[in-house]
């Protein structure tokens, strides 16, 4: 219920920011970029948090000087593990994909704060080794992402991020994290 509160709202905000666009500040420029996302895993039941890397590109349109609509797909760059009564668990992410809308606040800084809303799907692959032997178990999960972050305007064609994200918080399971990147703009 808080999430489709969060999303109702973000998006209300973000329509209007959108009509007030004139035709000719239809596009503003495009982008690409890639992050390397921090990310943490915790499922209610498990004392243990997993730390989990992702390498996540990202490809989007900056709308009008608020609004950006951006693409982004990811897989796992670092797993984690952690082990209890002879048994060794194994946590990777396989990828993580979602689309998005930012709302940012430009201003006469280099820094462009925005908060972001969107949804992302992922999937995780857990292996579990013992006396008895060993199994593997792969699951996705879809929820709404939410999250904020700044960029840093290097110069007219480059930037630099950081961001956090609320990625998916579900059935008693939550992934989220920072990461921090670049994009070329165009």
């Amino acid at each position: 219920m808080k999430n489709k509160i969060v999303l109702g709202s973000a998006l209300a905000v973000l329509a209007s920011f959108a009509s007030g666009a004139s035709a000719q500040d239809a596009v503003e420029g495009g982008y690409v970029g890639l992050n390397y996302a921090f990310l943490t895993y915790e499922e209610d039941g498990i004392s243990e948090e997993f730390d989990l890397g992702a390498l996540v590109g990202k490809a989007g349109v900056r709308i009008n000087p608020y609004l950006s609509a951006e693409f982004r797909a990811g897989f796992g760059a670092g797993d984690d593990s952690t082990s209890f009564n002879d048994v060794s668990l194994d946590l990777e992410l396989d990828y993580m994909v979602g689309g998005y809308m930012a709302l940012g606040l430009p201003n006469e800084s280099p820094v462009y704060p925005y908060v972001i809303v969107g949804a992302t799907k992922g999937e995780l692959t857990v292996s579990a080794t013992g006396p008895g032997g060993s199994a593997s178990l792969s699951e996705s999960e879809s929820d709404i992402s939410y999250g904020l972050g700044a960029n840093l305007n290097i110069n007219e064609d480059f930037q630099v991020n950081g961001e956090y994200m609320q990625y998916i918080d579900k059935d008693g399971a939550e992934i989220s994290g920072v990461s921090i990147g670049f994009a070329v703009l165009f």
